[in-house]
């Protein structure tokens, strides 16, 4: 209801960021200035106050408590999830996804062949352990860096009726993991991480091999969907933009995540508007339906 507020400047934008995670303020600062910047503290306003401080900013973005959803439904601007879950439809034949024309898998599948990459299921305690601590902490903290957050997993874990590690091999070595499960009709990547966060196993396809096995060993226990986790809604983002091309599609409910953010631009804003024409963006309507933002719509 009350958020400090805080603005950023570059040569050609004003933006300001109002709620407390510093983990989305400098994910949105970098996504919308395109580079690091320095801000300044504005203060603490009520969240009502925020579609006011478009008369000095091009863009203002505002954190959403559940109490104050429904107001901000009311403002122009747009409603986005700060994470919103894809799916690839694996009901189908294997090579129908991957084929050449309708996705990138055809890359994933020459690495596989080229660095001998292999996968297995495993089940116990001791295997989530290293897949948390080898894994997935020093690659989400190498990977993302002051935006990096870190969960405790075992949360995870002790909760899932239905949960294994996915491991892929290179040469029989352990180089990339998934903590999985399985629920409904849904085979679900939850997290994953390279071997002690090493960036020269991403070169080798191990990420891409991940999503592939997971497609491979969905099918072949049943299931329809492969939950592939979350992603920014924007298209322009590098891991959706990965996402879309391996034909992951956006998932209507976004209720698992229940954390938005408020987007407001200045409607005579030139780069504001320069911003929207390069990154096309997933938003909830007013049917709380999850839609993607077409330019000719313009600044609301």
């Amino acid at each position: 209801m009350y958020l400090p507020v805080y603005k950023y400047e570059s040569e050609t934008m004003k933006i300001a960021f109002a709620g407390y995670s510093s983990i989305k303020r400098s994910y949105c600062a970098r996504l919308l200035l395109g580079k690091e910047s320095n801000h300044t503290s504005a203060g603490y306003r009520f969240f009502w106050a925020m579609p006011k401080m478009l008369k000095s900013c091009d863009v203002v973005v505002s954190e959403i408590s559940p109490l104050a959803y429904n107001k901000f439904q009311k403002y122009n601007g747009f409603i986005m999830p700060v994470w919103a879950t894809m799916r690839i439809n694996i009901d189908r034949p294997l090579s129908e996804i991957t084929k050449i024309t309708v996705s990138d898998f055809s890359n994933v599948m020459r690495r596989i062949r080229k660095y001998n990459l292999s996968y297995e299921i495993l089940n116990d305690k001791e295997s989530f352990d290293l897949f948390y601590n080898r894994f997935y902490l020093p690659y989400t903290s190498v990977r993302h860096g002051e935006e990096a957050l870190i969960e405790d997993l075992s949360v995870f874990w002790n909760s899932l009726s239905s949960r294994s590690i996915m491991a892929v091999k290179e040469d029989n070595m352990i180089v990339a993991a998934a903590l999985i499960s399985r629920a409904g009709d849904s085979f679900n990547f939850m997290r994953l991480g390279l071997l002690d966060g090493n960036e020269e196993y991403r070169k080798h396809g191990v990420i891409g091999a991940l999503y592939y096995f997971g497609i491979v060993e969905g099918q072949k226990t049943g299931y329809k969907y492969f939950d592939v986790g979350g992603t920014r809604p924007f298209l322009s983002d590098g891991l959706t933009k990965y996402k879309m091309g391996l034909c992951a599609e956006f998932v209507q409910d976004h209720s698992f995540w229940k954390e938005y953010l408020w987007f407001g631009f200045k409607k005579d804003s030139a780069a504001a508007q320069d911003f929207l024409n390069a990154n096309p963006f997933m938003h909830i309507d007013g049917q709380n339906r999850l839609v993607r933002y077409e330019v000719n719509e313009g600044i609301k």
